[in-house]
């Protein structure tokens, strides 16, 4: 994610004697919308704005649901509640679709690390490239 460098404020003492007034009428409105930008675009957001990265995993899945092979994923989130499923890609026979919704369990661990516990509506043995939404 892009980060900003320090905003520089608006001060009226640091303009003229004559700019002063014209300075305070306008800073107090550009201040604050530069620290709340500031703060959104490096990263401190809350569930309003969404605090949320994009991955990519690729899974297969038993007959059971559970992973072939224990799968987590890393993101820099300090927590997640919520998990969307973006796009699924068959990657053992693309020509193959999921007839149902596919639905994800999934477990935060904590540091970052989201573990994909089971998948409903995929295919025992195939190989899966899903994207999914990780949601502060």
């Amino acid at each position: 994610m892009p980060k900003l460098s320090d905003i520089r404020r608006i001060v009226p003492e640091d303009f003229s004697e004559e700019d002063r007034e014209s300075a305070e009428k306008i800073a107090g409105s550009y201040n604050e919308f530069a620290d709340e930008l500031y703060q959104v675009i490096n990263g401190q957001l809350d569930f309003d704005n969404l605090a949320r990265n994009k991955v990519v995993v690729d899974i297969s899945f038993k007959a059971d649901g559970t992973p072939v092979v224990p799968t987590s994923v890393k993101t820099s989130l300090t927590s997640v509640s919520m998990l969307h499923i973006g796009n699924v890609q068959n990657m053992t026979n693309s020509s193959e679709r999921l007839t149902v919704t596919p639905y994800l369990g999934w477990t935060f661990n904590g540091n970052g690390f989201v573990k994909i516990d089971y998948g409903i509506s995929f295919q025992a043995g195939k190989k899966y490239r899903i994207t999914l939404e990780l949601i502060k």
